[in-house]
């Protein structure tokens, strides 16, 4: 390989003509640049403990270029700007990493700003992370991209990262993982994986048009993260901690569906959550213990626009202390109650629909607080109301059409004065 300066103004530029050759003979030297940009066509870097490393403020280019063989990572950036287009990493054995991003060690505080652009890339093969981020000062703008066995497709320790269209299967851990970080993901399909997204203590996370297929245990987890936004989310067959586990967050959900999860549908415990406009059909539960669609704890939920079919717990759950708003929801064929609360919680429904519930419409129970307005029910095998009125239990009803009316006859069951229509 050699280097040769182009014309005035322009950037010189390696090239190792027109077919594709192997990278220098000493692995232990990677391609490096000095402090111009530099820009690599049809090549290929085999081998070596880093295919190449970019420092201090320079700009690599590199077009078509395919890196392999590496046995610590392909691309190291601890300052200045990579860009590849059309590129190829493959990974021969695990734990090796495609692109990294962090500062060098020694480097002052704060360290130098690094960043990379990635556009119609591909990663093959068992990297431990295909692209990871440590450090505030790293970003990441990554488009068309697809990840076809790395364990993680991005994993971030801080920094910032956009990914835009890219498609992630056959990995085992998350396949975008944030910790501290912002990540920003727009149209992005994930087959298989622990969890398609995970999210710890993030700054910022934003999901605009998401995929997951048989997630082993969730669509997606959020812990302790704020500034969560996840808009028409669509997760299929996941696993045993729900389509959305969110932990002790705030979030907001827009037009979500969720179909065959298995245990939970939504599980929320602790923080906020503002749901509007989501589907969950088939809830699933191994034991028979959960299966719910919503299944709130200790959280302060409003929720609105809900459809919640078929599944083998409640249809919505409020426990532990919860605050739970809901309006405007269908509810069909749930298991056990279309709205159960527990253990202190609060449930204000509004404007609901239950159809074919296969215990009771309502249940209350642990001191728990349930107020229904505007309900039109049908079908229940065991009664409308079951309730265990011992403590503070209540079940206040409001306008309400059922066929059955069993269970109102409950000493904790009252009926609210429905407001007056006022004279002409």
């Amino acid at each position: 390989m050699s280097v040769a300066s182009g014309p005035a103004g322009m950037a010189p530029t390696a090239f190792a003509g027109a077919e594709p050759s192997s990278s220098a003979a000493d692995p232990k030297e990677p391609p490096t640049t000095g402090t111009g940009g530099v820009l690599l066509r049809n090549l290929e870097v085999r081998g070596g403990t880093w295919g190449l490393e970019v420092t201090g403020s320079t700009r690599v280019t590199v077009e078509k270029v395919g890196f392999s063989g590496q046995r610590r990572g392909a691309v190291r950036i601890t300052a200045g700007r990579f860009e590849a287009v059309d590129a190829r990493f493959e990974a021969s054995v695990s734990e090796t990493v495609g692109v990294l991003l962090e500062a060098p060690e020694g480097a002052p505080s704060p360290a130098p700003p690094r960043s990379t652009w990635l556009r119609g890339t591909s990663f093959t093969g068992p990297f431990r992370r295909a692209v990871r981020l440590r450090g505030a000062e790293s970003q990441a703008l990554l488009e068309d991209l697809r990840f076809v066995g790395p364990v993680t497709a991005v994993g971030m320790d801080g920094g910032h990262t956009e990914v835009r269209r890219a498609g992630a299967e056959g990995g085992r851990g998350a396949a975008f993982s944030v910790v501290e970080g912002s990540l920003v993901l727009r149209d992005v399909r994930v087959l298989g994986h622990e969890l398609a997204v995970s999210a710890m203590r993030a700054q910022r996370l934003e999901v605009r048009g998401l995929l997951s297929v048989g997630a082993e245990r969730a669509g997606l987890g959020v812990v302790a993260s704020r500034g969560v936004l996840l808009e028409d989310v669509v997760v299929r067959g996941s696993g045993s901690h729900g389509a959305l586990q969110l932990t002790t967050s705030d979030v907001d959900v827009r037009r979500l569906h969720v179909e065959g999860a298995a245990e939970y549908g939504v599980v929320a415990v602790g923080g906020r959550l503002r749901l509007r406009d989501g589907t969950m059909v088939g809830v699933r539960s191994a034991d028979g213990v959960t299966g719910d669609g919503l299944h709130l704890r200790q959280v302060r939920a409003d929720v609105e626009g809900v459809v919640i079919r078929e599944t083998t717990g409640a249809c919505v759950l409020a426990a532990q202390n919860a605050r739970v708003l809901l309006r405007d929801a269908e509810l069909e064929r749930c298991g056990q109650a279309a709205l159960l609360v527990d253990t202190l919680a609060t449930l204000d429904a509004t404007g609901v629909e239950a159809r074919d519930s296969g215990e009771t419409v309502l249940a209350a129970m642990g001191e728990g607080d349930l107020r229904v307005d505007a309900l039109h029910a049908r079908g229940s095998r065991q009664g409308f109301i079951w309730a265990e009125c011992t403590g503070a239990t209540r079940v206040r009803l409001g306008r309400i059409r059922a066929e059955d009316r069993r269970g109102e006859e409950a000493a904790c069951v009252e009926r609210i004065a429905e407001p007056r229509t006022a004279p002409r």
